[in-house]
């Protein structure tokens, strides 16, 4: 491979270039024009069908992949002497394409982009073109193509100022509405509204998981068949994580009695909720049984 190539345009591009001119079947044939504007509509004409023939490349080798199993894309490069280093370039060509707002794709000249605006937006990571919007496009439209990774920051950062600002607006909002928020529910203060309901709430959760292992206990003290060491683990299991249960439940129990004694009645006695509050308990309880059995669902796939 030639050093001055090299020099001139780098290790990966000297060894793309010397591939290409490996595959070509026939002669290059050149025609020079007659006129220097005869030259340059050459020359635009040349890197609009390059641009386009890469972006073409790029769909079809990305629908390649798609199809290919793992090593067989490589593979199928190969043996049809395609570059991997042009087919990434392709791919970058085309994945920009496709990341580009809707009404830009449907037209993109609307864009208004030159080849080298376009080629500089392809180093662009696809996630940050993405984040972009139709009038960000018409920003980097008049930007150089020298400029357009710079103008792309600036525009990402603008984005996300903008987010900043309108979280802390929304923080604002919800702390004003907290404040202005009602303190007294079913003729109760807040407080005491919601620890009625979160009492009778938690422990219908807490009932139905009882009723389900006071069965599987059951079974484990009847089922004698089984080995005897996995039915201590088992037990094991159980009698420490209900003596946890236990243990919060008893200090709780302790400090409401310990405060209040006799005023507080047995089961038996239980303080009387008005038609509303019940109903709210009961729509609470149903929201959090379902939240509940989604996330054991989601535990158990």
């Amino acid at each position: 491979m030639s050093k001055e190539l090299v020099a001139m345009v780098g290790d990966e591009s000297a060894d793309e270039i010397m591939h290409q001119f490996s595959q070509l079947g026939s002669s290059l044939h050149v025609e020079l024009p007659e006129s220097v504007e005869d030259c340059m509509n050459k020359v635009v004409a040349l890197a609009n069908r390059q641009f386009c023939d890469a972006a073409k490349m790029g769909m079809h080798l990305l629908w390649l992949k798609s199809v290919t199993k793992h090593g067989e894309y490589t593979t199928l490069l190969n043996e049809k002497g395609i570059h991997e280093r042009l087919a990434r370039r392709s791919i970058a060509i085309a994945k920009m394409l496709l990341s580009l707002p809707k009404s830009k794709t449907d037209k993109l000249s609307v864009l208004n982009m030159n080849q080298h605006q376009l080629s500089e937006l392809t180093k662009v990571p696809i996630e940050t073109l993405k984040e972009l919007d139709d009038e960000d496009y018409e920003v980097l439209a008049e930007t150089s193509g020298t400029a357009i990774k710079k103008q792309v920051a600036e525009l990402i950062d603008k984005k996300t100022e903008l987010e900043d600002t309108l979280a802390q607006t929304i923080n604002e909002l919800e702390n004003e509405r907290l404040r202005k928020a009602p303190t007294t529910r079913f003729d109760l203060p807040i407080f005491i509204s919601e620890i009625r309901k979160d009492a009778v709430v938690h422990t219908e959760l807490l009932n139905e998981a009882l009723q389900q292992a006071q069965a599987g206990v059951r079974q484990l003290c009847e089922l004698r068949s089984l080995d005897l060491t996995d039915r201590i683990s088992a037990a094991q299991v159980v009698h420490h994580a209900y003596a946890s249960i236990y243990t919060q439940i008893g200090t709780m129990l302790s400090q409401i009695h310990m405060e209040f004694g006799n005023h507080v009645q047995g089961i038996d006695n239980l303080p009387q909720f008005d038609d509303a509050e019940w109903q709210y308990v009961d729509t609470e309880r149903e929201r959090l049984l379902e939240s509940f059995k989604l996330d054991l669902n989601k535990g158990d796939k």
